[in-house]
């Protein structure tokens, strides 16, 4: 089920390009200068952009029933759950942390109940305009139990102000929906998806400049057009946007 937030605003699906992640390939991206005089990933403090312009999410566990600041979780646990409660899971939730393969990931079962997770931004698209995120599949997930959310706005750098970054969920112009998963995968083999943020502003905003589209949302809810099985899971971690 969308949040209310997300009413009204136009949607589109987002393709990818999917590659297996195998153990010991580093995927190494260029690190640039990150403030210029034209163009600033990030302007205010505590965006969660390093120096080098790269924000990172999903790369350690935190609490998801007292987030950190400009974090959001909201997660409702259907009837389902109170079938999966057993002593092995006492209290099993549509959104946990597990150690996956040697790393942590937030192992997401809508087939337990509807969750919304993200972290409100404040990144140039143009200063980092590559996404990518891993994601793997047990057994009984499907393509699009989970959607990845990304909200764009559009405003001149000049204008905004550090309440840009409150709680909550930011006013958003432009929504994408990006159905984690795909037909034909091994299950229990992490994959990494790619995107080319760049590209997306320019349909909405073809005279924009540069500077005056931002990302301002990341967001992970379980997805809308699927029955979910209660067993399937969904794991996903490492999100980063990088040029």
């Amino acid at each position: 089920m969308i949040p209310w937030l997300w009413r009204g605003v136009k949607q589109v699906s987002f393709k990818s390009k999917t590659t297996p992640h195998r153990p010991g390939l580093n995927w190494r991206l260029v690190l640039l200068t990150f403030c210029t005089l034209q163009l600033t990933g990030c302007s205010l403090p505590g965006a969660g952009v390093d120096v080098g312009g790269d924000l990172k999410l999903l790369y350690a566990p935190f609490s998801l029933k007292t987030p950190p600041r400009y974090w959001y979780v909201s997660q409702q646990a259907g009837p389902a759950a109170s079938i999966e409660h057993s002593s092995a899971d006492p209290d099993p939730s549509p959104l946990s942390w597990q150690d996956k393969d040697g790393r942590i990931a937030l192992a997401a079962r809508p087939g337990l109940g509807d969750f919304d997770i993200g972290r409100r931004t404040n990144v140039v698209v143009l200063a980092s305009p590559y996404l990518s995120f891993d994601w793997q599949f047990n057994s009984t997930a499907q393509i699009g139990d989970v959607e990845l959310i990304l909200g764009f706005r559009r405003q001149n750098q000049g204008s905004w102000s550090e309440s840009d970054l409150g709680s909550g969920k930011p006013s958003i112009d432009q929504t994408v929906r990006i159905p984690v998963g795909k037909q034909s995968v091994r299950y229990g083999e992490w994959q990494r998806e790619y995107f080319d943020l760049s590209t997306l502003y320019r349909r909405y905003w073809p005279d924009a400049k540069g500077d005056e589209i931002r990302l301002v949302w990341v967001g992970i809810v379980s997805g809308t057009k699927n029955q979910a099985s209660v067993s399937g899971i969904t794991y996903l971690t490492h999100i980063l946007l990088s040029r």
